[in-house]
């Protein structure tokens, strides 16, 4: 039995000592560790879209050409342009709607896509698609006011390889454009060009009211 006493008590003995080493050898550890410098990382930011004044208003170049008419003021947001209401009746008559895109965040964007409304369809008002003037929309008044009048929206941010990415800090072109004929927008530069002239002309004056586009953003890879 008091042989057992002094194993126990050895063993506690010599787990105290090591206790006592290992705290020194900390305590010497401690002393001679030193990390120098400093690390920070900064928050993201997404803000990405069309360019705006200090007051938050959206500045946008309206052209006309020929006898075409804006019947109401345009209305805009960050990423849509919408109220949009003109006159087009004959060759030449084109609006177009210019402005800037702008990626004030620090995450690259990518234009996913670009929502534009129908231009007519066969639950559209008459003063819109009724092109034989009969009072009535039908399949070919919406075949014919499809066919020679054009309703398109591009988004150039960029004149490198892939044209649909806004870098963070950087800005673009976006150009909205209903013209009757047929036209295309220029990947590079923001600028139009007829590809097709259309010499039907409809037996009434034509207005399209309430129409609207919208650019879709999401993160680049």
């Amino acid at each position: 039995m008091e042989k057992g006493r002094k194993i126990k008590v050895l063993s506690l003995v010599a787990l105290v000592v090591a206790v006592l080493g290992l705290t020194v050898a900390f305590a010497a550890l401690s002393q001679t560790l030193t990390i120098n410098g400093s690390a920070s990382v900064d928050a993201a930011s997404w803000d990405v879209g069309f360019i705006s004044n200090e007051d938050g208003t959206i500045p946008i170049t309206v052209k006309t050409e020929g006898a075409a008419q804006v019947l109401s003021e345009y209305v805009a947001t960050k990423t849509s342009i919408s109220n949009i209401s003109v006159s087009i009746t004959k060759p030449g008559d084109i609006v177009t709607y210019g402005t800037l895109l702008k990626n004030s965040g620090t995450i690259n964007a990518r234009i996913e896509s670009i929502e534009v409304s129908e231009l007519c369809t066969l639950s559209s008002p008459v003063e819109s698609c009724d092109w034989d003037n009969d009072g009535s929309v039908t399949q070919e008044d919406v075949d014919k006011v499809n066919k020679n009048i054009s309703f398109k929206a591009s988004a150039v941010p960029s004149i490198e390889s892939d044209v649909n990415l806004l870098k963070a800090n950087a800005y673009g072109k976006f150009l909205l454009l209903v013209g009757y004929g047929k036209y295309e927008i220029n990947s590079v530069g923001g600028s139009y060009n007829k590809i097709e002239e259309s010499t039907e002309l409809p037996k009434r004056d034509l207005t399209f009211n309430d129409l609207s586009v919208t650019v879709n953003f999401v993160q680049a890879d």
